[in-house]
């Protein structure tokens, strides 16, 4: 036997517990929904051993989601394994909310028109993406101004009827 005293709870700072006490893995020692009391189970998402990093982030020196990493590349050429991604004609984009206001304004519709075939030009000899936007933004143009000259038929129409049948004798 030892001549040590013997252990006094007392003995020990406030707040601590003894080396051999088990840390509660729970609020108020119950064991967690699916557990068996006395199992320790690792946080939702986590491998048993891995640390655990705050906000999803991975350590340091670790590869983040599938698949092998990235080989890198030389100057100019992008990331290994990708294209490189096309740019898009802007002449294009102007083209279609040219389009699309000119039934709102009426007259942006001759902008579209114009935009849109030096788009589809640039992009024939270019070989840049945007083809369907400028088409839209073309066509879009053409209806909007074959719209209003159907308007403004109809409108002439509307008001010489209206001016014929209005009688203009006055009898005082």
């Amino acid at each position: 036997m030892t001549d040590q005293p013997p252990h006094r709870p007392e003995d020990e700072p406030r707040g601590t517990q003894p080396p051999s006490a088990p840390q509660p893995s729970q609020p108020y020692g119950q064991p967690g929904y699916g557990q068996q009391p006395g199992s320790a189970q690792q946080p939702y998402g986590q491998q048993p051993g891995s640390a655990q990093q705050p906000y999803g982030q991975q350590p340091y020196g670790q590869q983040a989601g599938y698949g092998q990493p990235v080989a890198p590349s030389g100057p100019g050429y992008g990331a290994a394994g990708y294209g490189q991604v096309p740019r898009r004609n802007t002449l294009a984009l102007v083209a279609l909310i040219l389009g699309i206001a000119g039934f709102v304004t009426g007259f942006t519709s001759i902008g579209a028109i114009v935009v849109g075939h030096i788009s589809l030009s640039q992009i024939k000899k270019t070989g840049e993406e945007g083809r369907t936007m400028a088409l839209w933004g073309t066509i879009l143009g053409y209806v909007a101004i074959a719209l209003s000259i159907i308007a403004t038929i109809f409108l002439v129409i509307f008001f010489t009827t209206l001016a014929a049948s209005y009688d203009s004798t006055y009898s005082y």
